[in-house]
């Protein structure tokens, strides 16, 4: 990854000669003019130099556009408009929001350098008049009107989203708002929603082109007052984190009666990485199952489940058979499916999706549910006295003469210093999936990889539990990996049962058994230098049709590759084939559909291939096999103690989520179920520090 950060920084502040081409009538002032625009990770801001006549130069800050995509496309857009002597370039292909921000921060600039042809660009104003704009979010597409009054912005209102229910839809809620108390668009993005921050952001830019005026003239970062402030809290507990594991701890405690909860979230929203899962829950044990009255499936008790597991490791010399860890999420699983259905917390029907016997998150599978449950605790934890502090991340532990743990301090954005006594401290805080130096320390072999994960997963609290004494262990263990866009990094971790198609390489060939093994499937194949890091998902329009609106899992969501423009349709196979330069796509395609037909199993054991018709077209998107987090983590037991690299206790300290690593690794077996393993062991740490604080 070091070498792709050096190659971008380099990109990025490249000087390319001019070649001597010029635009047809272009006249400049000589000089360097400034223009900026939304990309996809955040402000892109260009500096462009030109002569009387030409382009000589152009520079780029955009250090959050990703390095090896938004990086490159840049690099490349920066060469062209040199070459060619105008800003009027096609956005390059797989990083289309870096790309048309680069170009629109281009144009601005250049309209600048023709500053003294007629009307200045000083002397623009917004016309009066509401402007409705439609832009690309993470989701799907996001339309936003801005109304401007006398040169002001009177209103932005988000008319219509389809983003992650918890993440992009805080930031559609609170983004109009802080553009027009600020009037201007360079206000600090949503922390933890920063792509559709981003996207409202560009919404309104276009608004205020659209309307004639000045994009800088709006452009004006908010003064911020920062006053250093010190306030002590005395509490029963304290919880790094406001993720999974946080808020289900947080919410257990309150329930049963320990009042004086604090939990301290870095980003700006809760949630950590809950709204983005899938939603469903393997669940044993629970009452549900009794009530069903439909049989009992391989869920329905631990001992059908912790046989399934046994059976599914195989003769794994690495397995303890008693599955200690296991055990416990899903025994405590079934416990917790009962009090949040009792609580209020809604799910769909037992078994009306697809094969699978287990509830999902209501309104079902990738519909928000994650999102909606999150936003429940969020507020039952409020109404029940809890605090959530966001933007504050925490800093230190505290520790006595007999080494407990005994607080925590944090620091907040707004400049106020936290110094909490606690009974008990939790932590929470996620895996280390967005620390370069960590990864590159613990598994050296994903360094160059993009880590499809929330900003926010720096690792802080296994390096806080780590200086006080705590062990670490798992690492270099097996990552797992979902399926995703290219362009955007939109999940499409279901696509291989939502869209009947094929998934091929850079020659146009299959790979492995995904519906077999979808985690370890997708990370071998990134990993594998055969495949080129080149990939597509391949599939006709009946599968185009399921896609959009999927009966079997009841979502929708993927709709949005469409939407986006990221799937395209091709004349035939063979332009396809042609055009993406995948020789072999056409044999492969031939080939799966002979075995569909035959109804026969191809090399990796799948059977019920689909069939492939493309007598009509092709479509094909360009995807991407995006590893999603470190399964090393902090030594725990099954308490949810934090422990030593000896196995000693470290009193007054906890541990629950993905800071711990994968559950299942703890016992020998693959990762599997993290959402799982993060709510149960939230709710295990609340039973064990109710029973041992004060």
């Amino acid at each position: 990854m070091k070498k792709i950060i050096g190659l971008f920084a380099l990109m990025t502040a490249l000087t390319i000669a001019t070649v001597g081409c010029s635009e047809k009538g272009a006249e400049y002032k000589a000089g360097t003019y400034t223009g900026s625009a939304q990309g996809f990770g955040g402000e892109i801001v260009v500096n462009v130099t030109v002569d009387e006549s030409k382009i000589t130069e152009i520079t780029a800050e955009a250090e959050k556009e990703t390095p090896d995509i938004g990086g490159k496309a840049i690099a490349e857009l920066t060469e062209k408009m040199i070459s060619s002597n105008t800003a009027e370039v096609d956005a390059v292909s797989g990083a289309t929001y870096s790309s048309n921000a680069f170009i629109s921060a281009v144009k601005s600039a250049l309209a600048s350098a023709k500053g003294e042809q007629g009307e200045t660009v000083t002397d623009k104003k917004v016309k009066d008049g509401k402007y409705v704009v439609e832009v690309p979010g993470h989701e799907g597409m996001i339309s936003v009107s801005t109304l401007f009054v006398n040169e002001e912005i009177r209103s932005v209102e988000v008319l219509s989203q389809d983003e992650t229910q918890g993440i992009g839809t805080f930031a559609t809620a609170r983004m109009p708002g802080k553009i027009v108390e600020a009037q201007s668009v360079a206000v600090d993005s949503v922390a933890g929603a920063t792509v559709t921050s981003n996207a409202v952001k560009q919404a309104v830019t276009k608004a205020i082109e659209n309307a004639g005026g000045d994009v800088a003239k709006y452009s004006t970062k908010p003064e911020q007052k920062i006053i250093k402030k010190e306030v002590e809290e005395n509490v029963q507990v304290a919880i790094m984190g406001a993720g999974t594991s946080g808020l289900l701890a947080a919410a257990r405690l309150l329930d049963m009666g320990v009042t004086d909860v604090i939990l301290f979230e870095k980003q700006d929203i809760p949630g950590g990485s809950m709204p983005t899962t899938y939603g469903g829950i393997v669940l044993s044990d629970s009452e549900i199952f009794n009530n069903w009255g439909l049989g009992s499936p391989i869920y329905s008790t631990w001992d059908n489940l912790g046989e399934a597991f046994l059976k599914m490791a195989g003769d794994n010399p690495n397995i303890n058979k008693d599955l200690p860890f296991t055990k416990s999420v899903f025994t405590k699983i079934g416990e917790l499916y009962d009090w949040m259905a009792n609580i209020g917390v809604g799910f769909t029907t037992l078994g009306s999706r697809s094969a699978y016997a287990y509830p999902y998150f209501a309104p079902g599978c990738y519909q928000g549910g994650t999102g909606f449950a999150m936003e429940f605790f969020v507020k039952r934890i409020e109404a029940k006295g809890g605090r959530i502090i966001y933007g504050t991340p925490v800093t230190d532990l505290k520790k006595d003469e007999t080494g407990r743990i005994v607080g925590l301090v944090a620091e907040g954005k707004d400049g106020k210093v936290w110094n909490v006594n606690a009974d008990a401290v939790l932590i929470a805080s996620g895996s280390f999936a967005k620390n370069q130096e960590l990864v590159e320390k613990y598994y050296p072999e994903w360094a160059d990889n993009y880590f499809n994960a929330p900003v926010s997963l720096t690792g802080d609290g296994m390096l806080l539990a780590m200086e006080y004494g705590a062990g670490i262990e798992g690492m270099g263990g097996h990552v797992p990996g979902f399926l995703a866009s290219y362009d955007s990094h939109f999940e499409l971790a279901f696509m291989h049962q939502t869209t009947p198609g094929i998934i091929v390489n850079v020659n146009g060939d299959q790979f492995g058994n995904i519906m077999k093994d979808n985690h370890s499937t997708m990370a071998k194949a990134k990993a594998d230098p055969a495949n080129g890091d080149t990939f597509y998902f391949i599939f006709d329009d009946a599968a185009a049709a399921m896609t959009c609106n999927n009966e079997s899992y009841g979502f929708d969501a993927y709709k949005a590759i469409f939407e986006k423009g990221e799937a395209k349709k091709y004349d035939s196979l063979e332009a396809c084939a042609k055009e993406l330069n995948l020789p072999n796509l056409v044999n492969t395609v031939n080939k799966n559909n002979e075995l569909s037909l035959a109804n026969e199993k191809d090399e990796w054991g799948r059977d019920k291939l689909p069939y492939i018709e493309h007598s009509t077209g092709i479509w094909a998107i360009r995807v991407d096999p995006n590893v999603y987090l470190t399964t090393g983590g902090l030594k725990i037991d099954t308490s949810a103690h934090v422990l030593t690299e000896e196995g000693k206790i470290i009193p007054g300290l906890y541990a629950a989520g993905d800071v711990c690593g994968s559950v299942e690794q703890k016992d020998g077996r693959t990762y599997a179920y993290g959402f799982d393993s993060a709510m149960a062991f939230g709710a295990i740490a609340a039973d064990t520090m109710k029973a041992e604080i004060k």
